[in-house]
């Protein structure tokens, strides 16, 4: 394991993807960057950040809501392009996390899904759609025979969850993952497929998981601490989903067209997985960023060269004399540009 030099401040905004420190503790603070291919620290203002509520998701879109009208959109920091929503009357609860269930733009169409993390309630508000739905999903056991199958649980709280091909998948239990389903006519349905979780070594007590899409597959990572030592990382392993089994397949590279970048966006109650193209934003593809947001005081940067196996430390807070955080570092994450699919009604606008 090797550390590299301490980062450079820039005061040019930092190319995408990047982690994004923000204290929250001043309404003028300014959060800093740190983009993960020049390894430079940027304190560059983002406005939206300071005016409305964000909520960050894998697909790269972030979701805001505008805490005095209650009005929420898509933003794309990459270029700032805005995809109106309905307003949210009375706004989301204090713990929340959101999904797109594919691209805007998409054929089958985009659904914006905002879970609550301290209760059995998530919202729904398709791109183009005049209102945000409400669904509750109380606990409940279904029963195979006389045997239990399955109780159900929050989602979306301390659980990998993912988005592929308009649906969302999400650990459940050690048989069965659940799947969320957005159906025009049944509305919102939720499902599970039978398949083995994979094995951890009892030598490993301690244990982060991550599911996370990719190139239309569904991946999930597992990171391995050292003991009950969340400091430090012991090994990984890396699945990729077969759904004509389904089972969980183990695979020893990730392809050397992307990276993936995983962490938490609360303090270690919500898990954050998401790939990005290596070459288009100048990174060396086959790798993990793991932000270890188990470690809360720290917020090291673990790099994982899946190819030659090995794994690299970088510390780009560590110099600023930062307190623990009122959230952790999160990622902000490059798109593709909106593909305004036949028939869609989503409405992209700039402010």
């Amino acid at each position: 394991m090797e550390s590299v030099q301490d980062p450079v401040v820039s005061p040019s905004p930092s190319p995408l993807p990047v982690l994004v420190h923000d204290l929250g503790t001043q309404t003028d603070d300014q959060p800093t960057q740190y983009s993960i291919s020049s390894q430079a620290l940027s304190t560059v203002a983002i406005d939206e950040l300071r005016r409305y509520r964000c909520f960050v998701t894998p697909q790269g879109w972030v979701l805001a809501l505008d805490p005095a009208s209650c009005q929420t959109f898509l933003w794309r920091p990459q270029d700032g392009e805005r995809i109106q929503l309905p307003p949210k009357e009375h706004g989301f609860p204090e713990s929340c996390k959101c999904l797109l269930s594919d691209m805007p733009g998409a054929a089958s169409g985009c659904s914006v899904v905002v879970f609550d993390l301290d209760d059995r309630q998530l919202w729904v508000c398709k791109i183009g759609a005049s209102d945000w739905d409400s669904h509750r999903y109380e606990p409940a056991m279904y029963v195979k025979g006389k045997i239990p199958r399955m109780s159900m649980r929050n989602i979306a709280k301390c659980h990998g969850i993912a988005a592929v091909g308009g649906k969302i998948y999400f650990e459940l239990t050690a048989r069965e993952m659940g799947v969320i389903e957005f159906n025009v006519k049944e509305g919102l349905k939720l499902d599970t497929i039978e398949v083995d979780m994979v094995d951890l070594p009892l030598s490993t007590p301690m244990a982060s998981m991550y599911l996370l899409e990719s190139c239309g597959d569904l991946f999930l990572v597992v990171i391995f601490f050292d003991g009950d030592n969340v400091h430090k990382i012991a090994n990984h392993a890396v699945y990729k989903m077969d759904f004509l089994e389904p089972e969980w397949c183990e695979v020893h590279e990730i392809g050397a067209d992307r990276v993936f970048l995983l962490g938490g966006d609360m303090l270690g109650k919500s898990c954050f997985g998401a790939s990005c193209l290596a070459a288009d934003h100048g990174l060396r593809g086959n790798h993990i960023y793991f932000l270890n947001h188990m470690a809360t005081t720290e917020s090291f940067l673990h790099v994982i060269d899946l190819k030659k196996g090995t794994e690299q430390v970088q510390r780009p807070f560590r110099h600023d004399g930062y307190n623990m955080p009122v959230r952790s570092p999160f990622w902000l994450l490059p798109t593709e540009p909106t593909l305004q699919a036949q028939g869609s009604s989503f409405v992209p606008f700039v402010i």
